[in-house]
C-alpha cells in the first residue's frame, strides 16, 4: 500500500510536464491549473482539425488519465506514440495509465521505453521500479532504483529500494542484498504509515537472515500499533515456531484463525503444530481437525461429481503430484526415486509445483516427469481446474498442512482418487482424501480412529531413504577417542519440548561424564540460543556438558554424526529423515513409542533394521536403553560398524521394491474406484 501511495504521488507531480506548441499551449496551462474540462473541450476542437497532432493526443490522454478513464487514456496516448515515437514523456504517461488500469506488464514496457528514450528522467525509473516490485521482478527493480539514487538522490525511495533488495536477495539467495536492505532501513527510521511499512520490510528481511528474535521484536512492535493486523500476527507465529517456541506460536495462530480462518494458511499451521504438543489428546486433536474441515473444507466439497476418466481397471494411469516443495528440499530430494524407478509404460506423471522457487532440483524433477506445471500463485480453483484439464486419475498430496500448501485443492476433488503421502505425517481431515499411505509399524491396528482417510499399509515402510550426494563414510566411535559418550539430536528445535529436556537431563545426571550435542537451524539465532541454553540449565544440565550449535550447510551437516555416539529422539513428534540420517551414519537412535504416526516414524525404521531393542515403551525404558547403550561401548562400536550394511540389506533403501509396492497400491486404489463407480452406473 505504501508503494502504491508513493506511485500516485510521483505520477501527479509530473503530470503537468507536457510539451507545448502553439495549438495547445492554452490547454496545457488549463491542465496545470486543474481546469480539465476546459482543456479537454479545447483539445477536442484541435483534434477535429488535426487528428494526428501528437501533443494534443498525449495531452488529451493525460486528461483522461487524471479523470480516471484509463482505457481512453491508453488509446489516446498510444496514438500519440505512433506519431511521435521518440517522445519519452509520452511513454512515461502511457505507463502511468497502464498501471492505473491494472495492466502492470504493459506499464513496465512503457516505462522501459521511456527510460530508454530519456534515461535521465528519474520519475520514469521510480515508477518502473514500483511496477517491477508489483510483478515480483525484484532484481530488475533493484537496478531501477539504483538509477534513481544516481540521478535524483533527493527522492526518498528507501522503502521501495529495500523491498526490492529483500525480494531479490531472497529469491537469488544473496544475503548481502538482504543485509543492505536491513542496514538501509535501520539507518533511516520512519514515522507514521511509512514507519509501519518500514517495520514490515525490516521484519521480513531479519526473518530471511535467521535473525528471528529481532524479527519477532519487530512484529511485536507492529502488533502494538496494529493489534488487528492478522498478517503480522501470522508472521510472528511463524517465527516463534522456527525458534521452537511452539506454545506461544499456537496462541497467535489461534487468534489468526478466530479472526480470519481462510487467510495466511494459519489454520493449517495450527493443525500441523498440534503434533508438537505433548499434552494433546486424541479427542482434542480430532476436534481441531473437524473444526478446520467444517469451516474451510466442507464448503468446497463438490456435489454430483462426474469424471470422464475411463473406468478400465488395467489401463495405464496418469498420476499427479502436488507440492510446494518440488525443489531443494527434503521432499523434493526424496521424491526423485519415484520418478527414476516408476513403470513408465503403466504410469505417467504430471508434477504440480505450487512453490515459489524453482532450482536445479526442480529442473531434475521436471526432466524426469512427463509434464511439469509450475503454478505458484494460482488459486485453489485454478489449480483444481488445471488438474481436471489434465485428466489426472490419481492425485497425490506431498504436503498436507505443512508450509505454503493448498489442501483445499483436494477439497474440490479434481481427480477420481486422491492420496496423502510423503510430505505429511497426519490426517488431512478431508472427506475427499481417499487414502493415506502408511505401513504396519507407523500405523498398527487401532490407528484408523486418527484418520479421515482409509489407511493403506505398504508391506514394510511408508518412507524410504535416499542419501544426499556426498554423505560421508561412517566415522570411528567418538567415545573411543573422547573417553566419554556424546548424546545428540539434530531435529527441529520445536520438537524439543520441556518434557523431552527433562528426560534428557535425567540421562545426563545418571551418566555424569556424558555430553549432549544439539544442532539445529533455530540456534543460528544468538538470542534464541541463549534462551534455549537457559532452559537446559534450568533443568539441571551443566552448560559445560552442553554443546549447542547452529545448523551447518547441507553438504556438511552429516559430519556432525562423527561426533555423536547415540542419537536421542524427541517426542511426541519424533525424527523423520533426521533419524534416517543418523542411522545411515552409524548412530543408533533411541525412540519413545507414541500413539500417533508423527511419533512412530523412527519406530518403522528400527523395525525394518531389526533393532526393536532401541524402541522404548515408557520414559523409564527410554532412560534405561540410553544408559545401557552408553555403558556398552562394545555394542555401540558394533552398531556403528553394522548399521549401514543393515540399511543396504533392508527395505528402507530398496527404491525399486518400494516403488513397485507403491504402484501396486495405486492400481488397487484405481480398481476400487472403478468397482465403486461401475456399481453406481448400473
Amino acid at each position: 500500500m505504501i508503494l502504491q501511495r508513493t506511485l500516485q504521488h510521483i505520477a501527479t507531480a509530473v503530470a503537468g510536464r507536457i510539451l507545448k506548441n502553439a495549438d495547445i499551449s492554452m490547454a496545457s496551462a488549463w491542465v496545470e491549473a486543474g481546469r480539465l474540462e476546459d482543456a479537454e473541450q479545447y483539445l477536442l476542437a484541435v483534434l477535429s482539425h488535426q487528428p494526428v497532432n501528437a501533443d494534443a493526443l498525449h495531452l488529451a490522454g493525460l486528461i483522461a488519465h487524471l479523470k480516471g478513464d484509463q482505457a481512453r487514456a491508453v488509446t489516446l496516448i498510444s496514438k500519440a506514440t505512433e506519431h511521435a515515437p521518440n517522445e519519452g514523456l509520452y511513454y512515461f504517461n502511457l505507463g502511468n495509465a497502464y498501471l492505473a488500469s491494472g495492466a502492470t506488464e504493459n506499464g513496465i514496457q512503457a516505462f522501459q521505453q521511456a527510460t530508454s528514450l530519456n534515461p535521465d528522467r528519474a520519475e520514469a525509473w521510480i515508477n518502473l521500479g514500483f511496477a517491477l516490485i508489483e510483478m515480483k521482478r525484484h532484481q530488475e527493480a533493484v537496478s531501477a532504483f539504483i538509477h534513481v539514487l544516481e540521478l535524483a538522490p533527493e527522492y526518498d525511495v528507501d522503502l521501495a529500494f529495500a523491498s526490492a533488495l529483500v525480494g531479490a536477495g531472497t529469491v537469488r539467495n544473496e544475503p548481502t542484498m538482504v543485509d543492505r536492505a536491513i542496514a538501509l532501513l535501520e539507518s533511516k527510521p520512519k514515522e507514521g504509515y511509512e514507519g509501519y511499512a518500514s517495520g514490515v520490510i525490516l521484519a521480513r528481511a531479519l526473518e530471511h537472515r535467521n535473525r528471528l528474535s529481532e524479527a519477532i521484536k519487530q512484529y511485536q512492535s507492529l502488533l502494538g500499533a496494529y493489534p488487528e493486523h492478522i498478517g503480522i500476527r501470522n508472521n510472528l507465529a511463524r517465527c516463534l515456531v522456527q525458534l521452537g517456541q511452539v506454545d506461544e506460536s499456537r496462541i497467535h495462530y489461534r487468534l489468526c484463525v478466530n479472526a480470519a480462518p481462510d487467510k495466511f494458511h494459519a489454520f493449517s499451521a495450527l493443525l500441523a503444530g498440534l503434533n508438537y504438543d505433548p499434552d494433546m489428546t486424541p479427542d482434542m486433536h480430532e476436534a481441531e481437525v473437524r473444526n478446520w474441515e467444517k469451516q474451510l473444507a466442507s464448503p468446497n466439497y463438490p456435489f454430483n461429481l462426474k469424471f470422464t476418466n475411463k473406468r478400465d481397471p488395467e489401463r495405464p494411469l496418469k498420476i499427479g503430484y502436488l507440492s510446494p516443495d518440488l525443489r531443494q528440499h527434503v521432499v523434493g530430494h526424496n521424491f526423485l526415486p519415484v520418478l527414476e524407478h516408476r513403470s513408465q509404460d503403466r504410469f505417467s506423471v504430471v508434477c504440480y509445483h505450487i512453490g515459489k522457487k524453482e532450482d536445479d532440483m526442480s529442473r531434475r524433477i521436471a526432466a524426469l516427469s512427463d509434464d511439469w506445471r509450475h503454478i505458484h500463485g494460482a488459486s485453489d480453483d485454478e489449480v483444481a481446474d488445471a488438474i481436471r484439464q489434465d485428466s489426472i486419475d490419481i492425485l497425490v498430496d506431498l504436503s498436507g498442512h505443512t508450509s505454503k500448501t493448498q489442501p483445499l485443492v483436494f477439497a474440490r476433488k479434481p481427480a477420481p482418487v486422491q492420496v496423502s503421502w510423503l510430505g505429511y505425517f497426519d490426517t488431512t481431515g478431508l472427506a475427499t482424501m481417499d487414502w493415506f499411505i502408511t505401513d504396519p509399524y507407523s500405523s498398527p491396528p487401532g490407528q484408523k480412529q486418527y484418520f479421515s482417510e482409509r489407511l493403506y499399509r505398504l508391506p514394510h515402510t511408508r518412507l524410504y531413504y535416499h542419501p544426499y550426494p556426498g554423505m560421508p563414510e561412517v566415522g570411528e566411535l567418538p567415545a573411543k577417542r573422547n573417553g566419554y559418550v556424546t548424546f545428540g539430536c539434530l531435529n527441529n528445535l520445536a520438537k524439543i519440548n520441556t518434557q523431552v529436556l527433562d528426560l534428557w537431563a535425567e540421562i545426563l545426571a545418571a551418566s555424569p561424564t556424558s555430553r549432549l550435542l544439539i544442532q539445529t537451524l533455530a540456534l543460528c539465532d544468538k538470542l534464541n540460543l541463549e534462551r534455549f541454553r537457559a532452559l537446559c540449565v534450568k533443568r539441571g544440565i551443566d552448560p559445560a556438558r552442553l554443546e549447542l550449535r547452529p545448523a551447518t550447510p547441507l553438504e556438511k551437516f552429516a559430519q556432525t554424526y562423527h561426533e555423536i555416539d547415540i542419537a536421542l529422539d524427541p517426542f511426541p513428534f519424533c525424527g523423520g529423515f533426521t533419524s534416517f540420517d543418523a542411522l545411515w551414519m552409524g548412530v543408533p537412535v533411541v525412540t519413545l513409542e507414541q500413539q500417533r504416526l508423527a511419533g512412530r516414524q523412527t519406530i518403522a525404521m528400527l523395525m525394518n533394521l531389526g533393532l526393536p531393542e532401541l524402541i522404548a515403551a515408557t520414559k523409564c525404558d527410554y532412560l534405561s536403553i540410553a544408559l545401557e547403550l552408553g555403558h556398552d561401548l562394545t555394542r555401540l562400536q558394533q552398531l556403528r560398524s553394522e548399521l549401514r550394511m543393515l540399511f543396504l540389506q533392508s527395505p528402507l533403501i530398496d527404491h525399486r521394491a518400494f516403488i513397485q509396492d507403491q504402484e501396486q497400491g495405486y492400481r488397487y486404489f484405481w480398481k476400487c474406484w472403478c468397482r465403486k463407480n461401475s456399481t453406481r452406473a448400473h
